[in-house]
């Protein structure tokens, strides 16, 4: 188990991280997410050991690692930029810890040997230069360097934002099978949401140095505890106080007109006016008209005019070419889907 306690760290005059209380279970795949410059890296540079806080505890397994060294943490880290040695094999860039360690030669050649095997590097690439590889072998590369070593946890800081769309969707689920194999504790900081969703067992939403919500990626995404994590995970239209108080018509919702107001943009229900709408008491409607259309092949994505404002909701593809701009709609809105927040002061 890791524990921050009351971690800050400063850099100056400026305080990256002011009151950092975190805890990440064992075994568990947790996440750091946020934008960038809210202090995720330093939080993961922090527990590798690479920079020192300025006051409070890091405890790795019970024992208060805070000032010890990075290498006798038993943590591997994997950068953004992978960090490998061009003018080395793969076979060396693999092993260079075990021989910094003095691990004799027929355990080193035996390990790197299994790690490869392990994250499906072959033999004969582990004789090549690390730059006759692709991007998603160099990280495989990086990854079975920190494993290799058998630290007790794995720490990832962006390792697949170098690369292109297709290969990151495909090493997500590589790199949680790996996680998974392994067993290892694994601290992963992203700025992209997708990424965090669908990998993480837990995930930490940062903003500013502090946590904004620690919670399952269901519980984030489905009960954000606030409005910055609304915001930034997922994707949700803002109401207005006229949509609200529509809502609050004839249900026993409990809304406040008052506090910001908002609903995910898949709970918004999308019909074509007439009598046989599924119009129901807990789903007030809103009439509208389509204002624009984009396809993204499996559903489209529609911005609804409304009396009361602009509503965005998105229909699975059927087929039958769905809705298109000017056409007459209903909105269809249940009150228990609306998340509200403390209005900012």
């Amino acid at each position: 188990m890791i524990t921050f306690a009351n971690v800050e760290v400063r850099f100056g005059d400026f305080i990256a991280l002011p009151d950092y209380e975190l805890t990440v279970e064992e075994g568990e795949f947790f996440t750091l997410l946020g934008p960038s410059g809210c202090g995720k890296s330093t939080a993961l540079r922090s527990l590798a050991g690479f920079i020192q806080p300025s006051r409070g505890d890091i405890i790795i397994g019970g024992k208060r690692v805070t000032h010890v060294p990075s290498h006798r943490r038993e943590v591997g880290m994997v950068f953004q930029s992978y960090a490998l040695f061009p003018t080395l094999s793969v076979w060396e860039n693999i092993a260079f810890g075990l021989k910094v360690a003095k691990v004799s030669k027929d355990e080193t050649d035996d390990r790197v040997r299994a790690i490869a095997r392990q994250v499906n590097l072959s033999d004969e690439q582990l004789a090549k230069s690390v730059t006759d590889l692709s991007g998603g072998q160099q990280q495989r590369v990086a990854i079975a360097r920190a494993l290799v070593l058998r630290p007790k946890i794995l720490l990832l800081d962006e390792p697949l934002s170098n690369l292109d769309a297709k290969l990151r969707h495909q090493l997500r689920a590589q790199l949680k099978e790996l996680q998974q194999q392994f067993g290892i504790t694994t601290v992963y900081v992203t700025h992209d949401q997708d990424e965090a969703l669908t990998m993480s067992d837990r995930i930490a939403v940062m903003n500013d140095g502090r946590i904004e919500q620690v919670g399952t990626p269901q519980e984030v995404y489905t009960r954000s505890a606030t409005e910055f994590v609304c915001n930034f995970v997922g994707d949700a239209n803002k109401l207005s106080r006229a949509t609200v108080d529509v809502l609050m018509r004839g249900s026993a919702a409990r809304l406040d007109p008052d506090k910001p107001a908002y609903v995910r943009i898949e709970k918004v229900r999308i019909e074509a006016p007439g009598p046989d709408s599924r119009l129901t008491a807990a789903a007030p409607t809103l009439a509208g008209r389509v204002r624009s259309r984009h396809y993204h092949g499996v559903y489209s994505s529609y911005r609804v005019e409304t009396e009361t404002g602009t509503v965005r909701g998105i229909l699975q593809e059927d087929g039958r070419g769905g809705f298109q701009p000017g056409d007459h709609v209903r909105l269809l809105l249940d009150p228990a889907d609306i998340l509200q927040y403390e209005a900012a002061s």
